[in-house]
């Protein structure tokens, strides 16, 4: 079904934001490991990939799903803390995978990239787990915007130019109500349709910093890409773990389409000019995107 707003919401009723997983996980929430460390944001923003990385060290043990979708979905979050750690390794795992790859301390981790820009998500996360270490992955954000655009019209979820979308986005917000049934729930138009608004990260990450102050550990996407091994390091480091330097580095869920519209581009990049000055000065750093 298209709206008049120009989206599908023919996978509004089956959107995967409840990851399958078994009855026997849910009976033994209890014996199962917390995450120790969560890879939180930014959708589009190399997740997946620093995901692929992190899942390779010897003391990192693999979620049952990367995205777990808890602290952003009142949906799945109403069905509390039991219902959370049904998604991660036994305890008893936690041994054989000592054992095994002959490591010590053994963590998991929660990947979800949508926590970050929820307003719900750092008072929840902080509730559970004050302690928690936060990897923060900040992309360019027209970049981001463009290549959230594409994944949605790839996965046939967006229906108008990327123009169009953008312009759109507040008033699709408004009007989601209409056609989603688990809103408010979990949004899906701010899920799989928002590509422009998310990129105001100044917006967002205060209550994370304010929260979670140094362990929150803030990076740049394209500092990840060009110097891997460096940007890893530093990782390892604050979470811990021990050096590692057999990484296979192989980049993951690359896009392939073509660049968008220059006029396009200078409209995004005068729009998120003050959002990014905001950041560099919040947070005493230059990402230098332009």
């Amino acid at each position: 079904m298209d709206t008049p707003l120009g989206y599908n919401t023919g996978n509004l009723y089956n959107d995967k934001l409840v990851p399958p997983v078994g009855s026997y996980f849910h009976l033994t929430w209890r014996w199962r490991m917390d995450p120790s460390f969560f890879i939180m944001g930014v959708q589009k923003g190399g997740t997946s990939t620093l995901c692929y990385y992190m899942v390779q060290h010897p003391q990192v043990i693999t979620p049952q799903n990367k995205d777990v979708f808890f602290f952003n979905n009142t949906l799945n979050y109403n069905k509390g803390i039991k219902w959370y750690k049904a998604h991660f390794a036994l305890k008893a795992y936690k041994l054989y995978h000592e054992l095994k790859k002959g490591s010590k301390n053994a963590v998991t981790f929660d990947g979800t990239p949508d926590y970050f820009d929820v307003a719900e998500a750092p008072e929840r996360l902080y509730k559970h787990y004050p302690n928690g270490k936060l990897i923060l992955l900040l992309r360019n954000p027209i970049h981001r915007a463009y290549s959230c655009y594409q994944s949605s019209k790839r996965f046939g979820f967006e229906n108008l130019s990327f123009e169009a979308a953008m312009e759109l986005e507040e008033q699709r917000l408004q009007d989601e109500s209409k056609y989603a049934p688990m809103h408010p729930y979990h949004s899906y138009v701010h899920e799989r349709l928002t590509c422009k608004k998310r990129g105001r990260y100044i917006l967002y990450i205060k209550k994370w910093k304010e929260l979670f102050g140094d362990n929150l550990l803030v990076l740049k996407t394209e500092d990840l890409a060009e110097h891997t091994q460096e940007q890893l390091d530093i990782i390892l480091d604050f979470l811990g773990l021990d050096p590692y330097k057999n990484f296979d580095l192989t980049k993951q869920n690359l896009g392939n389409y073509s660049g968008m519209k220059p006029e396009t581009y200078r409209m995004l990049r005068e729009y998120y000019e003050p959002y990014n000055q905001q950041l560099y000065e919040y947070l005493g750093r230059d990402f230098g995107w332009d």
